[in-house]
């Protein structure tokens, strides 16, 4: 017995062999199929990513460069339809890829910011943190402040990431226009480094000197012009918030300018991150 079964045991071997091999073979098959299939999963991940990040990356503007959204010209046919009244018939003003009327200057654009003076004033300072209101600013503002007849203008600044002090961030800027082309700032306008986002204009008091509010994050900010001096209204008050546009207007019609300021959302700051609220509902930022 002992010897039948010794004999026996090689060849009970060599007809497991093919069984053992068919189901090596069987999860060798399988492993190549997940690989394969995490394989073109990960493609076709980098193909979809490649597309959105191209489809929302931002267009950059190089100067003198061409560019179909701000370089226009005016149909000929139309130009000349509209002054002859034919309004009406001017629907050509809407095919803006023909030539200007012969004679015409060309439409052109030329940065001369430094060369204006202007050069000077900085948006942002610092790097962002990906907070809502870094990314929400920031506003201009023309008026002739010293009534020498020139439309000066207040630069709003960003400032910087919302965790900065305000000693780092970046400041607004008040310049004026000399009349020749050139600004100069106005080096008498208190310090004010906020997270800014608008200003406007407007002679709240009547005493013929625009005076000048300024929003921003938790800041809104009254400047009374005191004869071309533009000095801050600390009675006015500048409660916490999100504070966007403002506008002034006589609303009551008593004779003096109110001011209406809007805010945007109840915004809860984080670290690189943050929340908002806006309609009763919470939104995440991240």
């Amino acid at each position: 017995m002992s010897a039948t079964s010794a004999a026996q045991r090689p060849r009970a071997s060599q007809r497991d062999r093919p069984h053992r091999t068919r189901i090596v073979s069987r999860r060798h098959r399988r492993l190549f199929w997940s690989l394969g299939l995490l394989a073109a999963a990960g493609f076709l991940g980098i193909v979809l990513g490649l597309m959105f990040y191209r489809a929302h990356v931002p267009e950059t503007y190089r100067p003198g460069e061409d560019s179909a959204d701000i370089t226009h010209d005016l149909d000929r046919n139309a130009v000349a339809a509209v002054s002859a009244g034919g309004v009406e018939n001017a629907g050509g003003l809407r095919n803006l890829s023909h030539a200007l009327p012969a004679g015409a200057p060309a439409p052109r654009f030329t940065d001369v910011t430094r060369q204006a003076g202007l050069g000077e004033f900085r948006s942002f300072a610092g790097n962002r943190t990906s907070q809502l209101p870094e990314d929400m600013g920031s506003g201009v503002a023309w008026g002739d402040f010293d009534n020498d007849g020139n439309e000066d203008v207040f630069v709003v600044s960003a400032g910087g990431a919302l965790d900065l002090p305000a000693s780092q961030l970046a400041p607004s800027m008040l310049f004026r226009n000399l009349g020749n082309g050139k600004f100069q700032k106005v080096e008498n306008f208190p310090d004010t480094r906020i997270i800014g986002m608008a200003a406007a204009w407007a002679d709240y008091n009547n005493d013929g000197w625009l005076d000048l509010v300024v929003t921003g994050y938790d800041s809104i900010i009254l400047f009374r012009n005191e004869h071309g001096v533009l000095v801050r209204d600390e009675k006015f008050p500048s409660p916490k918030g999100f504070w966007t546009g403002a506008a002034w207007g006589d609303y009551d019609r008593d004779g003096d300018l109110d001011l209406y300021v809007c805010g945007y959302v109840k915004y809860k700051p984080g670290a690189g991150r943050g929340g908002s609220e806006q309609f009763g509902l919470e939104f995440l930022l991240r």
